[in-house]
């Protein structure tokens, strides 16, 4: 069985880096589930849309037989396969009531895709660890809320960091196929609220 792990710092592939006059394409930016063989080489991706790309540029030194979640940048060929240009770490949020805390954060944007709810978020940091997860606030028939759980962990509130962040959604377990999900925030800014469909 293979693992869901996360990258936890970016990967940044250099392409032709000692011809100045070379050109990038188009790259597309999209968050997805990276796959790794059993001989530690990620050699395919899967967006939040279905979509599946083996990569004509396979990368070396992962976990072997493991998934990592990211946001992927690149590029798709005419044959269906795509070249990686660049990846970073998402974070895979687990539930968390037991530990549950709301520190105030930074949020940009929040949205359903596939089988995640996806937060980009915008933590301050002086370069601390911090926690993230969920929390399963109230269950009702139909309608699940749940809340964002995450502890400052006394890092400073210094500069902003873009951190992502996944929620599976088969891992709120007290939602069935259709209920409605409700999320809340905490942030800097008051408490903010979205909701989907499971």
């Amino acid at each position: 069985m293979k693992k869901y792990l996360t990258i936890l710092a970016a990967l940044t592939l250099c392409m032709a880096c000692g011809d100045e006059q070379e050109t990038y394409p188009s790259i597309l930016t999209e968050m997805a589930d990276a796959y790794v063989d059993a001989e530690g080489i990620l050699y395919k991706i899967e967006t939040d849309r279905g979509q599946s790309y083996t990569l004509t540029n396979p990368q070396q030194g992962f976990k072997p037989e493991s998934i990592y979640r990211t946001l992927s940048g690149f590029v798709p060929q005419t044959d269906g396969s795509a070249t990686l240009y660049q990846m970073k770490g998402v974070h895979i949020l687990r539930d968390s009531t037991a530990a549950g805390r709301q520190d105030p954060t930074a949020i940009l944007s929040a949205w359903r895709a596939g089988r995640y709810i996806n937060l980009h978020l915008s933590p301050k940091t002086q370069g601390g660890t911090q926690y993230w997860g969920f929390i399963t606030e109230s269950t009702a028939p139909g309608h699940t809320r749940i809340s964002l759980h995450h502890r400052q962990n006394n890092d400073p509130l210094s500069y902003s960091q873009d951190v992502y962040a996944s929620i599976p959604v088969d891992s709120i377990k007290t939602a069935q196929p259709g209920d409605t999900l409700t999320i809340t925030i905490a942030t800097f800014d008051g408490t903010k609220t979205w909701t989907f469909k499971k």
